[in-house]
């Protein structure tokens, strides 16, 4: 089994605003990653994170919440957070709680790929674009409790490429993630013209 674990903790500096807590079809962005992980048979999810009103969020939905009182250090904190605090995993399932339109299906897809190569990295990609979330095989732990500063799983992913697995999406919009204002004011329209679910 592997644990799922949210990074929600960022700060967002390039939209000057909590993205996780904008709404896409009366939801959090985060909302609808908890929910997503919520229809998987995962160990655990682990959501990390800062502010209370996503930590509330996390509460809402009965998952494990870790709050990340070092979130300034970078990234590396809530990935040491959540892998500290998982179980006996046989993987780590890293998710950014920025993709609206990630579903049940794709994050099956990449689990599945796993259980069949527990030993590699599962990284989702489209037409040569590597995206989210990614699988980590339970023996890069102690990689990622040495990490530091804002630096995250790319790291050891460019150090193990040899243990990397690709598995091929159809559908970019399932990696799409919220990073801009533009890229929000996209699916807002896409919202008003109901051209995705």
């Amino acid at each position: 089994m592997i644990s799922a674990i949210i990074l929600a903790s960022g700060y967002s500096r390039r939209m000057g605003r909590n993205k996780l807590l904008l709404k896409y079809r009366g939801k959090s962005l985060v909302e609808h990653t908890i929910d997503t992980i919520l229809q998987c048979s995962f160990l655990e999810a682990i959501l990390v994170a800062r502010e209370e009103e996503i930590i509330n969020i996390g509460n809402r939905n009965s998952i494990k919440v870790i709050k990340n009182e070092n979130a300034f250090k970078g990234i590396s904190e809530s990935i040491k957070l959540g892998v500290s605090e998982s179980g006996e995993t046989e993987g780590y399932m890293f998710f950014t709680g920025d993709q609206p339109f990630l579903d049940m299906d794709t994050v099956k897809k990449l689990a599945y790929t796993f259980k069949e190569d527990s030993d590699c990295i599962i990284i989702p990609r489209f037409k040569g674009k590597r995206g989210s979330p990614v699988i980590f095989p339970w023996i890069f732990k102690e990689d990622f409790l040495n990490l530091e500063g804002d630096v995250g799983g790319k790291i050891v992913i460019n150090k193990n490429l040899d243990r990397v697995k690709y598995v091929e999406v159809q559908d970019d919009m399932r990696l799409f993630d919220v990073d801009t204002n533009e890229s929000y004011e996209y699916i807002l329209q896409l919202e008003e013209k109901s051209e995705y679910v």
